[in-house]
Formats: structure tokens, C-alpha cells, sequence
């Protein structure tokens, strides 16, 4: 998977990436969650990919949190991608310590993304209401400043 870069992308371009990009690692861990011999991962990989499958369904919904959808599949995914790759690498090359290592890792990094999708999706519809609030309080400010100032016209 590459690296992407967002800048210059209007809202529409940068939504239809992050769904791409969701559906792509979505179907990359799937695949790999089939290569995988240890239950414990496949069992950790399954929830992660329900969480992702959450998220790319959120965010169809909302337009917000460019920037967390941004560092989340440039640099999260790919590092765990980067991760599972060595554990498969290891896996097929029965060194057992050094794979009891990486799957502790592994299953480590798999909770924090989980993690990070939850404070993502927190923060989807957070951005959309606060853009709603700061709209609503704009336009009960201005209904007032009318209020106002057609009074001290009629005077």
C-alpha cells in the first residue's frame, strides 16, 4: 500500500480516498487474516476488521475528520500492514521466539488501531455538530442583531 498525499484535494476527492482506501485494507487484512496459523491473531485481526468496516460506514455518512482519516490510513494502516507482513515472514520460518515476539507486538497494535478507529468514529459526527452548533449560534446572532437595529430604526 502507498503512501498518499491529500493536499490540494477538495472535500469530495479527499471522501472518495478514504473510502478506497478503507475498502482496500479492509480486503488486504482479510487475505492476510486467511495466511494467519495463530487463533489468537485471527481472533484480533476479525475484530479489527469489523471496527474498520464501522468506520468506512461512518464515514460515508459524514464529511468531517479529514485530517484524523489522513494519518489514520497514511501511517497507521501501513505501519500495522508493515507488521503483519514480518509476522507472516516469520510464521513460515518456525523461528519461535522471535515469533512469539512479533505476534505479542502484533496483537498490541492491532488493540491501539482498534482503539484509534473508536476515536475516530467519535470524532466524525463530533466535527459535523460542532459545525452545526457554531451555525445555529451565528444565525440566532445575527436574528438578534436584526432585532436590534430594526428597532433603533423604527424609533
Amino acid at each position: 500500500m502507498d503512501l498518499v498525499y491529500n493536499a490540494g484535494m477538495s472535500a469530495n476527492e479527499r471522501k472518495d480516498l478514504h473510502m478506497k482506501q478503507a475498502a482496500s485494507y479492509i480486503r488486504y487484512f482479510q487475505d492476510t487474516r486467511d495466511k494467519i496459523y495463530d487463533k489468537d491473531i485471527q481472533n484480533s485481526t476479525d475484530e479489527m476488521i469489523r471496527a474498520l468496516r464501522d468506520l468506512r460506514d461512518l464515514q460515508y455518512w459524514f464529511d468531517s475528520g479529514e485530517y484524523e482519516l489522513d494519518r489514520f490510513y497514511d501511517k497507521y494502516l501501513p505501519f500495522l500492514n508493515m507488521i503483519f507482513e514480518n509476522y507472516l515472514k516469520l510464521e513460515s520460518s518456525w523461528n519461535f521466539e522471535e515469533l512469539k515476539k512479533v505476534k505479542e507486538k502484533l496483537i498490541k497494535t492491532i488493540g491501539q488501531v482498534i482503539d484509534v478507529i473508536q476515536q475516530i468514529m467519535k470524532i466524525l459526527p463530533m466535527d459535523e455538530m460542532s459545525d452545526a452548533s457554531a451555525e445555529i449560534k451565528a444565525k440566532q446572532a445575527k436574528e438578534e442583531l436584526d432585532r436590534k437595529y430594526s428597532r433603533l430604526e423604527n424609533l
